[in-house]
């Protein structure tokens, strides 16, 4: 099946669960799911998983977030692990999803590109990709 094909499948798919307007509730279940089918359409199968994953309210000093990328990094070692944290609950599921596919540019950029992960312009470049599935990032 061509990419397109894919992307117009995860897409009428994504519309589906982004008609859900209540409150929704993260679950370990949704994350792997929905970071399986954003990977395929978005990343081609490139980008491996979160080291580890966690559902937890962030605190951050400076400004509320919805999710994160936390790097635990052993110089010696020359060892990177990738973690995500995401919150327990979200508005709708569509504010989950945009958080979870914001959450996996960052990886790509630093695991796959060796990028800073910083809204840069190579974050950005996602942006119309995203978008034809009707995420927001």
């Amino acid at each position: 099946m061509s990419i397109s094909r894919k992307r117009s499948k995860v897409k009428k798919l994504l519309k589906q669960d982004f008609s859900m307007k209540s409150k929704y509730k993260t679950t370990y279940t949704d994350i792997k799911k929905y970071f399986n089918l954003i990977n395929e359409v978005v990343f081609e199968n490139l980008l491996s998983p979160f080291n580890d994953v966690k559902i937890k309210q962030i605190r951050d000093r400076v400004k509320p977030c919805w999710g994160q990328v936390v790097i635990w990094e052993w110089k010696r070692k020359g060892a990177r692990q990738y973690h995500l944290e995401m919150l327990p609950a979200y508005p709708s599921k569509k504010d989950f999803i945009d958080t979870l596919a914001h959450e996996m540019i960052h990886l790509f950029q630093m695991s796959n590109l060796g990028d800073t992960g910083n809204h840069n312009e190579t974050f950005y470049s996602y942006r119309p990709t995203m978008k034809q599935l009707g995420i927001n990032i």
